[in-house]
């Protein structure tokens, strides 16, 4: 347990440091978000520490990978896109962003080395451990709720926001849980469902996320699909795994 405190610890103090950074050399978060360095400079500094909790960063490619890997990327498109639908239908004024093609042209890498960045902690680092010995379910819940605390700049935008927020994170872990079923927390597979995510915000909240009607639409179809991807492989979801079936 003390190394899983020094690696939250130091995700939250190494974004703190990396967005202050940022802010120093003027560098645009539209370019790359430094802060999304914190949780891989983390993992890199708790293996250090704490040598016995290594684990490494799997980035292999099969058939199964690549198919996985081009879901991981259509996956939470498709989804933005329902709820931005349901959100034209209900009137909640949804829209895209005007200067989107440029927006994604010129950050699409840093949205890319961003997220694999953040998925080395996360997923590669400490779900796989938590999964030894809680189930599935608890642990990507537990990582999802960590991951959006993690994002503490968001805390501005009111407590409905950030509650609404956490829903989205815990049920975007949950289902990422399951797309990551025989796996190995392939990184490649983790950043891409990630940078998809991280793409559809850019895309539907181009100007922040001011309209708090439609991130609520966006949350509630996240945790609908979570709770269905749940009941549908709940055997899955309730197991917890042996050091052995990770690598």
């Amino acid at each position: 347990m003390k190394w899983k405190l020094v690696f939250i610890v130091l995700a939250f103090v190494f974004a703190g440091v990396l967005a202050v950074v940022q802010l120093k050399i003027n560098l645009g978060f539209d370019i790359i978000m430094l802060p999304q360095f914190a949780p891989a400079l983390a993992y890199l500094v708790t293996v250090v520490l704490f040598r016995n909790v290594y684990k490494p960063i799997i980035c292999s490619m099969n058939k199964t990978v690549w198919i996985k890997a081009l879901f991981a990327i259509l996956f939470p498109l498709a989804v933005f896109t329902a709820a931005y639908c349901i959100g034209k239908l209900i009137g909640a004024e949804a829209k895209i962003g005007g200067n989107l093609f440029s927006i994604i042209t010129t950050g699409i890498l840093g949205i890319l080395i961003g997220a694999a960045a953040e998925e080395i902690g996360w997923r590669s680092f400490l779900q796989q451990d938590l999964e030894q010995k809680h189930s599935v379910l608890a642990s990507s819940a537990i990582v999802g709720l960590i991951w959006g605390v993690w994002h503490i700049g968001h805390f501005k935008n009111g407590i409905v926001f950030m509650l609404l927020f956490l829903a989205f994170t815990v049920s975007v872990s949950v289902i990422l849980a399951r797309i990551l079923k025989n796996m190995r927390y392939n990184l490649i597979i983790t950043a891409l469902f990630h940078a998809s995510i991280n793409i559809g915000f850019v895309i539907f909240f181009t100007t922040g996320f001011e309209n708090l009607y439609f991130f609520a639409i966006i949350a509630f179809v996240w945790v609908i699909i979570a709770v269905i991807t749940v009941l549908c492989g709940r055997d899955y979801y309730c197991i917890q795994k042996k050091p052995e079936e990770v690598p």
